[in-house]
């Protein structure tokens, strides 16, 4: 299973438009963000976690030509407003593409785009996808698929368990029910978004703690705001957790 990071910014990807920090004026690349996401090859099966707002450049940079399916984390903007781009991956490989997430998601993406989901002509064309409610693991030809509940403040969304990894972003906590299924994993990728502490967003300490609680061989820290430096955040990190830039990638056994 080939595993790679699209993004791996917060919202406002990095650097932040205007702002004059030393992470934002930064020469080193490792300091350039996109906004987060992930893309999985396992099985000859394209896997994509959440239509990030730089999806169009995160294909072409990383030359992704083909998406079989579409797993949703959460309905916010940063997540989800790239899904027109979809349509091109329509039109290329004359397929429709599944999307998955949990129904609060689900029903949000309708509301949101209705103009894919109505009846209204559209001359450019319409992305083809079609929505499924999530509750329960699935075996997507040969990969192990297993929805993790997890909260975002006040909200409840999904982090996925993909065979022996794990992507957990815009995570806050993780309640005691879906530990385990986290414990043990070849990769936890789990956002951190600063140092100082944030109400829906574990910051790198509390992020920290998790890791040590669920034990994984390897663990890398997403969504990352404009207050981590990549360099200064990696001298602090313990041995096996390391911070996240585009384009990182892992190859795993299952």
């Amino acid at each position: 299973m080939f595993v790679k990071i699209l993004g791996c910014a917060t919202s406002t990807g990095v650097p932040i438009a205007g702002c004059t920090c030393n992470v934002c004026t930064s020469n080193d690349q490792k300091n350039k963000r996109t906004r987060c996401s992930l893309y999985i090859e396992s099985n000859g099966k394209n896997i994509l976690i959440d239509t990030s707002t730089d999806l169009r450049q995160q294909a072409l940079t990383h030359n992704i030509t083909r998406i079989d399916l579409v797993l949703y984390t959460h309905s916010h903007a940063d997540h989800t407003h790239g899904i027109d781009d979809l349509r091109t991956f329509n039109f290329i490989n004359k397929m429709e593409i599944p999307c998955y997430g949990n129904e609060f998601t689900i029903n949000n993406i309708k509301s949101n785009f209705k103009y894919i989901f109505d009846s209204s002509y559209s001359a450019g064309g319409k992305p083809k996808i079609n929505l499924n409610i999530i509750e329960n693991d699935m075996d997507y030809y040969g990969t192990l698929i297993d929805p993790v509940d997890i909260c975002h403040g006040e909200w409840k969304i999904l982090g996925y368990k993909i065979n022996n990894m794990a992507y957990l972003t815009d995570c806050s906590k993780v309640p005691n029910i879906s530990k385990p299924k986290l414990k043990d994993l070849d990769l936890l990728i789990i956002s951190a978004l600063r140092y100082r502490k944030h109400p829906a967003h574990l910051n790198v300490s509390e992020a920290v703690e998790l890791v040590k609680e669920l034990n994984p061989k390897t663990a890398v820290i997403t969504h990352m705001g404009h207050e981590l430096e990549y360099n200064d955040l990696l001298s602090k990190l313990p041995d096996n957790i390391e911070p996240a830039y585009d384009g990182m990638s892992f190859n795993l056994e299952y």
